[in-house]
Parts: C-alpha cells; sequence; structure tokens
C-alpha cells in the first residue's frame, strides 16, 4: 500500500467516530473516492473533477454507478466557489495538479482553505515542485486553523510523473 493511502485511511479512522454527514472529494479520482466510501458508506459525497477531465471521470465511474450517495460534480475549484459546507474535505493528490488546468497551487491552496467545513484533509507528495508545504501550514495560520494530525511516509517505490518523481508523502488533518 503506498503511503498516500496509508495516511487518508489513518486521517479518517480519527475521525470517523464524529457526527459525518457530508463529504467534498475535490479533485476526485479512484483512490480516494474508493477509500472515503469504504470508510464512510452512507454518507453522502460530492465527488469534484475538473469539467471534461475524462481521466479522473472515468477513474471514478465504477464507484459512482451502483452509489446513491454519491454525487460527481464537474466544476473548477479555482473559478466557481464552492457554497455548500461539508463535514470534511478532502485534497487528494489535488494541489499539484493546479497548473494542468490553468491556475496556481496558491489559488487552489486558498480555495480549499477558505471552504465551510469541520475537518480538512490534504495530502500529497513533498517532491512535487507545483507543492509548496510551507505554504499549506501559512495559509492554516492565516485562517486560524488547527493541524490535528500531520502525517509523512516514505514510499519503497517512487511513483513517476512528467515533471517529478514522488517518494515521500505528506499529510494534514485539519480541523476549523
Amino acid at each position: 500500500m503506498e503511503g498516500h493511502r496509508i495516511i487518508l485511511n489513518d486521517f479518517l479512522d480519527r475521525i470517523k467516530g464524529d457526527n459525518i454527514t457530508s463529504i467534498l472529494d475535490a479533485g476526485s479520482g479512484g483512490t480516494s473516492l474508493s477509500i472515503i466510501s469504504r470508510s464512510f458508506p452512507n454518507t453522502s459525497i460530492d465527488a469534484v473533477v475538473y469539467p471534461g477531465d475524462i481521466r479522473k471521470i472515468n477513474s471514478i465511474k465504477k464507484i459512482t454507478e451502483y452509489k446513491e450517495n454519491i454525487s460527481v460534480i464537474e466544476k473548477d475549484i479555482c473559478e466557481d466557489n464552492v457554497i455548500k459546507a461539508y463535514d470534511i474535505v478532502v485534497a487528494h493528490l489535488l494541489l499539484g495538479e493546479a497548473s494542468k488546468f490553468g491556475n496556481s497551487f496558491e489559488d487552489l491552496i486558498e480555495k480549499i482553505i477558505t471552504m465551510k467545513y469541520k475537518y480538512l484533509i490534504i495530502i500529497d507528495y513533498l517532491e512535487d515542485p507545483s507543492v509548496n508545504e510551507n505554504d499549506i501550514m501559512k495559509m492554516c495560520e492565516k485562517y486560524n486553523l488547527t493541524v490535528v494530525c500531520k502525517s509523512f511516509f516514505t514510499n519503497q517505490e517512487p511513483q513517476s510523473w512528467e515533471d517529478f518523481t514522488g517518494v515521500h508523502n505528506f499529510g494534514y488533518l485539519i480541523k476549523r
């Protein structure tokens, strides 16, 4: 099992006892949505994907086909306001993708941090050149958020993308 999966499972386990009735999977993908829906099987989940991002839409189709509690929403989080309040917002390997759709990490992290939620989970790769972990901490301080848990994981098998090879995952469980 890869580090980002281990971190996500750990964070979700930590808040299972809380009254969780709604979840936003921001930048939803097969990995995050399957873990979230397994951890909270009857909870309302909004799976947000960038408009027309077929790679993400196809990766979650099998999960959403038979689950009435999951809604797939095509939305640019940086451009469109998310008005609804959620118990949990999950940004799992999302922040580095901002530039793929003409946005910046700074804009995306500001949008994610300022959403209405009880808990925010951020998980990404330390090696991703588009992601600045220090900026996440600064945003938490700016908006007076509490970092409940911080996690780091070194993967035995690196994962490669066009612009970096990810070895180390980091994650934050944040409470408003």
